[in-house]
């Protein structure tokens, strides 16, 4: 009798560890909040810097607000970095640990500029590189606040515009807008080259560069479109009714976050029309991104809160990044 009711009981624990694995990574309706890997840092509003655990649904805060609008998380998640515009001619770059706001150090920038470019962080942590601005032009500093390369442009009909976006890349490359298109720096910075052209009126530059170098993201015509990391397989992978922008990769690859659906807030939201968080698998495949149209697409919400009845996730007014 002992050994029928062993031998039940570890039947019924592995039906249930089966079930765990099942539900453990992202997908809607697992029920535990479990939305994948990492964290997503969201510069949210006038709320400062919060943290979004993807794998625990668990908010809360990291950096209180500043005046100032510059900030980036290191690729690997371990430090992260805030402009502060102390004067005219006076920038400041504050890297701190992402473990409990300390800071590491003060870089101090005197830019050409009224104020230097907005800060992102190399992949390798070792760099900062500052959207371009008129007078500066793209400027790459080391960790200790040295000027490594300061770049007006490429060719002779290209300047950098003032808060041209910029993105790295995993080997240490830059992604930029020139002439409609996106291209592509060397990794000393010296010369750069088209990757292709992106034939949307309202494409502003933003991309995003998937940690394993394979992939490239970006929002146009409403919409999210992937690429090759060489320019090739240009396709568009989501639709809906409303629009989906600033897209970013999970640590891992596999996976898309965007701000999509902007929508009139419903009860506690904030005021005004606001984005919410939405993740599509990165395999290449078309995803409806308004809530019930498509079961493939995950719309992330905060533990504890009750889901917005039109099954919106997280809302996002600002900018985010999605880190290890």
């Amino acid at each position: 009798m002992k050994t029928v009711y062993y031998v039940l009981l570890l039947v019924i624990v592995a039906i249930g560890c089966k079930k765990d694995d099942k539900d453990s990574g992202p997908g809607p309706g697992n029920g535990n909040y479990n939305y994948g890997s990492g964290t997503i840092y969201i510069k949210q509003g006038t709320e400062g810097i919060t943290r979004f655990e993807m794998s625990t649904g668990v908010l809360s805060g990291l950096i209180s607000n500043w005046q100032g609008s510059g900030w980036d998380i290191s690729w690997d998640g371990l430090m992260g970095v805030k402009q502060i515009n102390k004067s005219t001619f006076d920038t400041r770059y504050i890297i701190f640990k992402t473990s409990d706001a300390s800071t590491i150090r003060e870089i101090a920038y005197e830019p050409n500029d009224n104020n230097g470019g907005l800060p992102s962080i190399s992949p390798d942590g070792t760099r900062l590189a500052l959207w371009p601005t008129y007078r500066d032009g793209l400027v790459i500093l080391d960790m200790q606040g040295r000027v490594l390369k300061n770049i007006g442009g490429y060719g002779s009909t290209h300047e950098f515009k003032s808060y041209d976006p910029i993105c790295w890349e995993p080997g240490g490359t830059i992604l930029f807008k020139k002439d409609g298109g996106l291209w592509r720096t060397t990794t000393d910075f010296s010369r750069a080259t088209k990757v292709r052209d992106i034939p949307f009126s309202d494409w502003r530059g933003y991309v995003s560069a998937s940690p394993d170098g394979q992939k490239i993201v970006l929002s146009a015509g409403e919409h999210i479109w992937l690429m090759n990391a060489d320019g090739s397989d240009f396709h568009r992978v989501t639709e809906s009714i409303f629009s989906e922008v600033a897209p970013c990769f999970s640590p891992d690859s596999k996976y898309i976050a965007m701000k999509a659906n902007p929508r009139a807030p419903g009860d506690g939201d904030l005021g005004g029309n606001v984005y919410h968080l939405c993740i599509i698998p990165a395999d290449g495949k078309v995803y409806n991104t308004y809530p019930g149209e498509d079961n493939r697409v995950i719309h992330p919400m905060v533990k504890g809160d009750i889901r917005d009845s039109r099954g919106l996730g997280k809302t996002i007014v600002g900018d985010f990044v999605w880190r290890k």
